[in-house]
This record gives C-alpha cells, structure tokens and sequence, in this order.
C-alpha cells in the first residue's frame, strides 16, 4: 500500500525525477504500476557488435590472452 501511495504523484508536472528500474523483464511490473507513468521507453538487449565491446572495456588488458576473434566468439555466445 505505501508503495502505491509513491507512485500517485506520477505524471504531473513538477521538479521531481522518478527513475524506475527493472530488469529485463518490464512486462511483470504490475500494470497499475505502469499505467502511472506517461512515457514508456523499449531498449532492447544489446546486439553482438556492442557485446564485443562491453567484453573489451569490461575484460580490458587484465593479463588475458584473448584476441579479436575470442571476443567475437563470447559475444556471439552470449544472449544480449
């Protein structure tokens, strides 16, 4: 019930900020919840191209022998 009480000043104009984060599955919040907000934004999981380089920035130079193509591969391998 508190919860709830939170979230019934959302979508009104004023100063504040309200960031909701969920997991990859946004559809099991619960649709009164999200009846409250006025925008809903989709951002898919991440394609191979960008998971090769989250692996690169991630795994950095940290004393591995991984070369281009190791990074392709866990990418692909990867779900996103």
């Amino acid at each position: 019930e508190i919860y709830m009480f939170e979230f019934l000043g959302v979508g009104v104009d004023n100063d504040k900020i309200l960031v909701l984060g969920a997991t990859n599955l946004p559809w099991i919040l619960d649709s009164a919840i999200r009846r409250r907000f006025e925008k809903r934004i989709y951002i898919p999981l991440p394609e191979v191209s960008a998971r090769v380089k989250m692996f690169e920035l991630h795994i950095g130079k940290s004393g591995h022998e991984l070369n281009a193509n190791d990074f392709k591969d866990l990418a692909r391998k990867s779900e996103g």
